[in-house]
């Protein structure tokens, strides 16, 4: 963004330049040795990559190449072939002593002969950090062979990071660096990432309940969670399978292009550049994020697309990434009057788009058919949106053949979804706008998007079920932009629903024993408010499941949150359960469907009778979210990674779910009652014999990828159990100390202090990396393992309160209650006021 570390675009003999000026080309001129690229047409881009190709990584020096490849590697489960390392292990010399003693001529051979074996003797599983030798002379030729079959990835970096990492140079010479090897770098590769850095405190999204602030072991998590999301996509692994957006579910997982009143938050490039790190502060439930490029705008600051452009679009783009964690849409505003050179200018900023390799992309369907097709053909794994935006005045309105016209064509053409758009001349042009989704929908197999534009088509970007255009409160308040007058926030959109009575208020609950002081009711009613939602959240306090009988006969009930005892009393009253509440053996999400089908689970918010009860189990995703979150990269899991849940109860069974789904492959259960963990055991082993590890089915080339350095398979490595028996036992031998540990043990504040010891024997904590420790009991906030973890935070160890868990396990429970994303900070910053309000209780 825009400040201390923006884009920085420099040509030789200038200085540093931090966002556009207001002078063509940037403010600059490009050097005599480096003009503007020609347009040479688009560069096809496979489907999906095969899962198992090794992926090469190319960038100048200070980029984070290397790390960015261990990190890689430790996710995929890929060999790391590091270029420079590779020279020495092979040659027993550096690059610079190798020169010295042979020669340069000599030393460029070598360079050259082990780098071909590095990229063509590796052509699966392995992340490969190429070094300077694969961009010049021969090393072109072959690295521009391998990109055909295998994912090249170019990374960049702002220039003063660079010069921070290396501590040499100084910014205008790395700038300039970066402006002339960039044409060289973009003609071999197909994909690219910017590597955004965070400084120290920038860090955590949020500080613990009780005021810890995460460490720095951590810092490299949103760059870890920005590259492994672009690996993910261009290999076309799912998404989920990393935990990226969400974590995968057995419910109904459809696209947010299928699901009912979805949004897309609107982000104008100079906006997101104008906003700077304040974007971090947006707590948008939108389903994707659009940014919109405006080709007017470019090629006013700019009249060529170059590399200072391209440099600023990727920063921006992956900023957005950054800043919302949402599926982006990449959208360049053409419209067909436009001249000539414009359309090239458009066809380089679309085809800079799919180097960036978005969820989705958007095309003007006025460009003509054979680009659209050519578009289409390059389009790698991002979904196309086409566009017709109809300019003509009155006359036909919406009964313009025109439109229906660019929807077949966008069809026919493979198009993904369909949007069509036209300014509102008077707010019948709403109801015309509605009346077209409804009568054309079924004519298509693609999503049908179509609402008007202005102030005056506000009512019909409410009723638009797909991908509706939103702006966020916090955007209104540090923009200019004109859309703050014409787009809806969600929380109107969601209130113009319920106000126009298409969607109904309902309400749910806490059903319980001992939940007078649940801290749920905060969290959920604030989600609703914030959401603009009319419903309710309440307390039901009752001995047995009896009065719940009640409940669901009730046509305005939503759902519950069901506590202990009842989770799996519970069980005997659902008609559909998911996948992970059977693993678990408990249900602690009831939810009613209007219909006898799972699918209704997406389509929620309405009142009527109950056909049926489902019952879920989020649990285990607080344990699994806080585990993930809080693990730094070096600990990532491996074959090798050991876990310790300490307890037997309901939540260790969610915690050894959760570990499952990780794949951790090594688990110890201590609990002071033997008899207990043992059940426990023989459960899970049980269930792991019949499914696999408890990972939900995944594809079979994800085991061939499972090499021994990387995650062990899902569906055919049965994880090693074993129990503890006594906290005196010491850690056996043949398995390294845990970096993953899980207390449930129940405890509450007697006279200020905890009822139950929770420390663990020291040679239990003797990981020599540390790893993260999670007490899910938050009464008191800060139990024996917690102080006893915490003092050993410069040994590498996370300690991770009760009062992160919470509110990670009620997010996933808002979403199936409402099937809309959750305000996540919100939900977390009201557990926190809730708990400090009541002075340290709460219980669920």
């Amino acid at each position: 963004m825009s400040n201390s570390s923006s884009f920085v675009s420099t040509s030789p003999g200038t200085s540093a330049c931090h966002g556009f000026s207001d002078n063509t080309s940037l403010g600059m001129s490009p050097p005599q040795s480096s003009p503007p690229t020609p347009w040479r047409g688009f560069s096809p881009r496979a489907k999906g990559y095969n899962p198992d190709a090794s992926i090469a990584l190319v960038g100048i020096r200070g980029t984070g190449r290397s790390t960015l490849a261990v990190m890689a590697s430790g996710a995929l489960g890929f060999r790391l072939l590091d270029a420079d390392q590779h020279f020495f292990q092979v040659t027993g010399l550096s690059r610079a002593a190798y020169k010295a003693e042979h020669g340069a001529v000599e030393y460029r051979r070598e360079e050259l002969r082990l780098m071909r074996a590095m990229l063509f003797d590796n052509p699966t599983r392995a992340v490969i950090a190429c070094g300077p030798g694969a961009v010049e002379g021969t090393g072109q030729t072959w690295l521009s062979e391998y990109a055909q079959t295998h994912p090249v990835i170019y990374v960049l970096r702002d220039a003063e990071e660079i010069k921070r990492h290396l501590r040499v140079w100084d910014t205008e010479a790395i700038s300039r660096l970066i402006y002339l090897s960039g044409p060289t770098h973009r003609s071999l590769s197909n994909f690219e990432f910017y590597n955004i850095s965070d400084s120290y405190g920038q860090v955590a999204d949020h500080v613990s309940g009780s005021g810890q602030q995460s460490p720095r072991s951590l810092a490299l998590k949103r760059v870890e969670h920005d590259f492994l999301e672009l690996l993910f996509r261009i290999t076309n692994r799912d998404h989920h399978e990393s935990g990226l957006y969400h974590v995968s579910h057995g419910t109904p997982s459809l696209a947010p292009e299928h699901r009912p009143f979805t949004y897309s938050l609107t982000l104008p490039m100079m906006d997101v550049d104008n906003a700077g790190p304040l974007l971090r502060d947006i707590n948008t439930t939108a389903d994707v994020a659009e940014l919109v490029i405006s080709l007017r705008e470019m090629r006013a600051r700019s009249l060529n697309f170059d590399e200072p452009v391209a440099n600023f679009i990727s920063r921006q783009y992956y900023a957005v990434k950054r800043y919302t964690r949402l599926p982006v849409i990449f959208n360049v505003q053409f419209d067909d009057s436009c001249p000539r050179q414009d359309l090239v200018y458009y066809l380089r900023l679309i085809d800079h788009g799919l180097r960036l390799a978005p969820e989705y992309l958007c095309v003007d369907l006025s460009c003509g058919e054979q680009i659209l097709r050519s578009i289409i053909a390059a389009r790698g794994t991002a979904k196309i949106i086409g566009q017709y935006t109809d300019n003509t005045v009155l006359e036909h309105g919406w009964d313009n053949p025109a439109l229906t016209a660019h929807a077949q064509l966008a069809e026919r053409l493979g198009c993904d979804i369909v949007r069509i758009c036209r300014e509102a001349e008077s707010t019948t042009d709403n109801f015309a706008a509605k009346y077209f989704i409804q009568s054309k929908s079924a004519d298509f197999k693609i999503p049908l998007i179509a609402y008007n534009t202005g102030r005056l088509g506000r009512m019909s970007c409410y009723l638009n079920q797909v991908f509706s255009p939103v702006t966020d409160p916090l955007l209104r308040s540090i923009t200019s932009s004109p859309l703050n007058d014409t787009l809806l926030t969600i929380q109107e959109a969601q209130k113009a629903l319920y106000s126009s009575f298409l969607l109904d208020p309902m309400y749910f609950g806490i059903y319980g024993i001992n939940v007078l002081q649940s801290l749920s009711p905060a969290m959920h009613n604030a989600a609703f408010e914030s959401c603009g939602m009319p419903h309710e959240y309440k307390i039901f306090q009752h001995p047995t499941v009896n009065h719940l009988r009640h409940l669901i006969s009730d046509e305005n009930f939503g759902g519950a949150s069901i506590t202990a005892p009842f989770k799996k009393e519970v069980f005997a009253l659902v008609d559909l359960t998911s996948p992970e509440a059977q693993a678990i053996g408990a249900v602690n999400t009831l939810i009613p469907l209007r219909s006898a089908s799972i699918d209704s689970l997406i389509d929620r918010n309405r009142t009527g009778p109950v056909a049926a009860l489902y019952g879920d189990n989020t649990d285990w995703i607080g344990i699994h979210t806080c585990i993930r979150q809080n693990l730094s990269p070096i600990n990532g899991v491996k074959r090798r990674t050991t876990a310790l849940v300490v307890g037997a109860g309901g939540m260790a069974r969610a915690a050894m779910y959760a570990l499952l789904r990780l794949g951790v492959r090594n688990i110890f259960i201590h609990n002071r009652t033997l008899k207990h963990a043992e059940e426990m055991l023989r459960h899970f082993q049980g269930y792991c014999s019949k499914n696999g590890r408890g990972s939900q089915s995944r594809s079979s080339s994800r085991s061939s990828a499972n090499s021994a350095e990387g995650t062990p398979d899902s569906t055919t490595d049965i994880p090693a159990m074993t129990l503890l028996s006594s906290k005196s036992d010491p850690w056996p031998e043949n398995f390294d100390r845990p970096t993953i540990i899980v207390s449930c043990i129940s405890t509450f504040a007697k006279d200020g202090q905890p009822s139950a010891d929770t420390s663990l024997p020291a040679d239990w904590l003797a990981s020599p990396t540390g790893g993260v420790a999670i007490e899910l009991s938050y009464m008191p906030l800060e139990p024996p393992l917690l102080k006893q973890v915490r003092e050993m935070s410069d040994q590498g160890w996370i300690a991770v309160d009760g009062l992160k868990v919470l509110p990670e396990q009620g997010i996933k429970q808002f979403e199936l209650f409402t099937a809309r994303k959750a305000p996540g900070n919100i939900m977390r910053d009201e557990i926190l006021k809730a708990y400090k309000v009541r002075g340290g209780n709460g219980a669920e």
